[in-house]
């Protein structure tokens, strides 16, 4: 019988889950928690994805005004985001 994880065992053995070589009672062990569990179904996708997202090695062109947009973008983010000057409780 496959022993039952929390969530929080599942996140904490996540890299070992995903490393191609994992032990086989592991893989068992969060499929079967992931099969009931939206969260960490989530959790294990948007990883995989962002693994393959770094391997892949095809560089995306952007066009100058994708690239300004997305600098705006960040700006904004880093200007409002947490710590940003005049936010309450920044140092």
């Amino acid at each position: 019988m496959v022993r039952r994880l929390t969530c929080q065992e599942v996140l904490d053995q996540l890299s070992d889950y995903l490393d191609e070589e994992a032990r086989v009672e592991l893989v068992l062990e969060v499929d079967a928690h992931i099969d009931h569990c939206v969260h960490c179904q989530v959790e294990v996708d948007s990883i995989r994805r962002t693994i393959a997202i770094y391997r892949c090695e095809e560089r995306v062109v952007l066009s100058a005004r994708l690239c300004d947009k997305l600098q705006r973008a960040l700006d904004e983010a880093y200007r409002v985001g947490p710590g940003a000057p005049g936010e309450q409780g920044s140092a």
